[in-house]
């Protein structure tokens, strides 16, 4: 079956990993095994390889079928996709093919190293094509060869890469419309593989034309017999005539092709030992080196050459053109043919490449630059996601763009349910939830540590952010709260957050203790004891035991949470509704997070500080509600579809610090599963992310990027997909780089795939 091979950038990798690969190539197209007496002869190892001028192809026998193709296409850093047979090869075109001259003897590059693949290059015709037979060595080469390159180096024949692992037989062909630029091409192609010959020569090939001269030979034998026999005797020889005249004219112009190495059937090649074989010998441990006057020559017939590993992978290599403004295209691996997930893109034959639907639970990375697609991506995955939702699943989205993208949203998924931060009108997540005082106090405070890490909200600043809200909650649930702050000499405060901002120190120390003795005028016990905890108390004659300054001190970390958190009042509006993740989830539907700017009105945004802030204790809250509702959702069938537009706005990063959102992707990436999550998250930039955070957001199963220009950014995303920095640097407008894993769980080789326009197309979206 033939097979077309097209650039994977960056596979090849160092030269040692490229040897081992087309060592292991070879294996496993038969070239390093011998076949036995018991083996019929089949004579269907190796494979054949066309190369024209910017393709390759191979044909490889269903004997040793797509696995092995595969190891090929690794090895020379590429993938492989069925197809027909070249066009070209219907082409009447002038075959040659190389041969070594008889007196060839080997130069010192016989025993270097091998070539990596990109030292060996074939150039072929701009209108013509080079091609190779390729087959195992036979027994009697095999011995052949040993003594040859013993004789020609006095040295031990493994010496050479000649006679390394995977070393083949080869026909090397030329074809282009004119002869003497076939037997040109030919012999630079010979030369080309770095064999050690010199002075290679090239004829014109005629297949089939030897048995068309035999069977004439044998006729005009049987005709001269026909004088003294009887004359019937020279009609014996038409049939055969006949036969061969009818093979040779019913060949079609790629007979040439399917000629396999020829064999040397005679006794072994020998010649004579010139002046400078006996020298070398002579420097040697050989004390009769001169009584030595013939010494094997080249051990095969002479239009086969040996052909090492690496040399057969470079010349299935296809020309990755080095001049290129951009990354090419690949071809679509043909374990995706069949996949039932959402669209990613096109390959290089416009053929649509889906992701597994079993993969999804592994997470889907997105990386890129700000308008480079991201985005669009993300909308047409989502499309898909919601178009395959049943009733009880549930599909959650937290979009850092706002106004810009909710519409697009609306259409993605319809029915959908916007949850806007900075619009009243529409509800907000419950932050506190439901209880007494004290529980939700308690509840808020162990999100905030929760969301933002132990480094930010430490053992002491969580007791502080719980005793501040609990107090804030009691006394704005009183009767007469507002005569008690103006009572006080306070500023009353607008919401929970910000009389718990106030108690803090976010108006200062002496508001803090102001807005604290109005939360005495309660009478509660527990109020003052929380009060009592915060400021520090005072003495009998009532100063403070605690000064301003050190009491500034101890509430800075809480106090600057909660300021952030207070410079926009209307996400804990008095009055606003709120839904509770718990509810979310236990009736399923579509939900968009904006947590940009609003979709109505004037598009008021958030602070980016705050709106970190309040996406990472979103994010929280909705990780930790999915611990407690979803568990066995995946054995039941349910699923939650969780988009992050932006994974630095729900990580709680403080730009010193990475918040908690490692331990959340850890989650996500390893116990998600069983809950029936599917990640699908997006970043601009990796090095945004703290060591931690990456490692898990580049862990997921599968990785995609847009271009990325900065060197150190791009040089993240080139090792978690498996291209070169280059390739990534240089992806064109609207194509991506993606590495996802089949079915059944295996790795694929790196894809580049062309982006259709989800967010404007509507061929598009509904192709998603």
């Amino acid at each position: 079956m033939w097979y077309e091979l097209t650039p994977a950038p960056g596979m090849a990798g160092d030269q040692t990993e490229f040897l081992k690969r087309a060592q292991r190539a070879a294996g496993a197209l038969g070239l390093c095994d011998r076949p036995n007496i018991t083996d019929p002869p089949t004579w269907d190892e190796g494979c054949l390889i066309v190369a024209t001028l910017q393709r390759r192809w191979v044909f490889v026998a269903d004997r040793y079928g797509r696995a092995a193709v595969d190891r090929l296409a690794r090895a020379c850093g590429s993938t492989a996709a069925e197809s027909d047979a070249p066009e070209i090869l219907s082409e009447p075109l002038k075959w040659a093919h190389a041969y070594v001259p008889s007196g060839a003897t080997l130069n010192r590059t016989a025993q270097d190293d091998e070539s990596g693949g990109g030292d060996l290059r074939l150039s072929p015709p701009e209108n013509g094509l080079i091609a190779l037979n390729v087959r195992r060595i036979g027994h009697w080469e095999d011995d052949r060869l040993t003594d040859w390159l013993a004789d020609e180096f006095n040295t031990q024949p493994d010496s050479s890469k000649l006679r390394r692992t995977g070393v083949s037989a080869a026909r090397i062909m030329a074809a282009t419309p004119d002869m003497r630029e076939s037997q040109d091409a030919a012999k630079q192609a010979a030369a080309a593989l770095d064999l050690g010959f010199t002075n290679l020569a090239a004829h014109p090939s005629h297949p089939g034309l030897g048995a068309v001269l035999l069977s004439i030979l044998l006729e005009l034998l049987l005709v001269a017999l026909a004088v003294p026999l009887p004359w019937w005797t020279a009609l014996f020889g038409l049939p055969v005539l006949g036969w061969a005249v009818w093979r040779k004219a019913s060949m079609g112009p790629d007979a040439d092709l399917t000629v396999r190495p020829r064999h040397r059937w005679w006794t072994a090649r020998t010649r004579v030992a010139r002046s400078s074989d006996l020298k070398t010998r002579s420097m040697g441990d050989e004390p009769t080196f001169g009584d030595k006057r013939r010494i094997h020559a080249y051990a095969f017939q002479r239009s086969t050459f040996p052909l090492p590993a690496g040399a057969l992978a470079a010349c299935a290599m296809p020309p990755a053109d080095s001049e290129a403004a951009s990354t090419p295209l690949t071809l679509r691996p043909h374990v995706l043919e069949d996949t039932d997930g959402p669209l990613v893109g096109y390959d290089r034959e416009s053929r649509p490449v889906r992701l597994s639907s079993t993969a999804l639970y592994g997470g889907v990375a997105l990386l890129g630059e700000p308008g480079g697609g991201k985005s669009n991506s993300m909308h047409g995955i989502a499309t898909h996601v919601a178009r395959t939702l049943k009733p009880n699943d549930v599909m959650v989205m937290f979009e850092s763009k706002g106004a810009d993208s909710i519409p697009i949203l609306r259409r993605v998924a319809p029915g959908l349910r916007v949850v806007d931060c900075m619009d009243p009108s529409t509800p907000m997540i419950d932050l506190l939830g439901s209880g007494t005082p004290s529980e939700r106090a308690v509840r808020f405070a162990d999100l905030m540590r929760q969301a933002l890490g132990p480094n930010q909200i430490g053992p002491r600043s969580r007791i502080q952010i719980r005793d501040a809200v609990f107090a804030a909650l009691t006394l704005m649930g009183s009767d007469g709260w507002e005569d008690k702050c103006r009572a006080a000499g306070c500023r009353v405060p607008r919401t929970w957050a910000d009389a718990a901002g106030l108690l803090l120190g976010c108006d200062g120390i002496g508001a803090a203790r102001l807005m604290g003795h109005a939360a005495n005028m309660l009478g509660d016990a527990d109020v003052d004891a929380a009060i009592e905890r915060l400021h520090g108390g005072r003495t009998d004659s009532g100063r403070p035991k605690i000064a301003d300054g050190r009491l500034a001190e101890q509430l800075s970390a809480p106090m600057n949470k909660m300021d952030i958190l207070n410079q926009c009042p209307r996400l804990v509006r008095p009055g606003r509704r709120v839904v509770s993740w718990h509810a979310i989830l236990s009736h399923g539907g579509r939900f968009a997070i904006n947590i940009g700017a609003a979709e109505r009105g004037a598009h008021d945004a958030m602070p980016e500080q705050t709106r970190r802030l309040v996406g990472a204790l979103l994010f929280q809250g909705l990780r930790f509600e999915i611990e407690r509702s979803c568990a066995g959702w995946q054995a039941r069938g349910r699923r939650l579809d969780l988009f992050v537009d932006e994974l630095t706005d729900v990580t709680g990063s403080d730009g010193t610090d990475g918040g908690s959102g490692a331990q959340a992707m850890e989650w996500l990436r390893e116990k998600g599963r069983a809950f029936g999550v599917e990640a699908f998250v997006g970043t601009q930039n990796p090095l945004q992310l703290d060591t931690r955070l990456q490692a898990s957001f580049l862990g997921f199963m599968t990785v995609c990027c847009y271009v990325l220009r900065a060197p150190a950014s791009a040089s993240i995303a080139a090792d978690a997909i498996g291209l070169d920095l280059r390739a990534v640097k240089t992806l064109g407008p609207h194509v991506i780089a993606c590495s996802t894993v089949g079915s059944d769980g295996a790795s694929l080789p790196p894809m580049v795939l062309s982006v259709p326009w989800f967010d404007g197309d509507p061929e598009a979206a509904r192709a998603a």
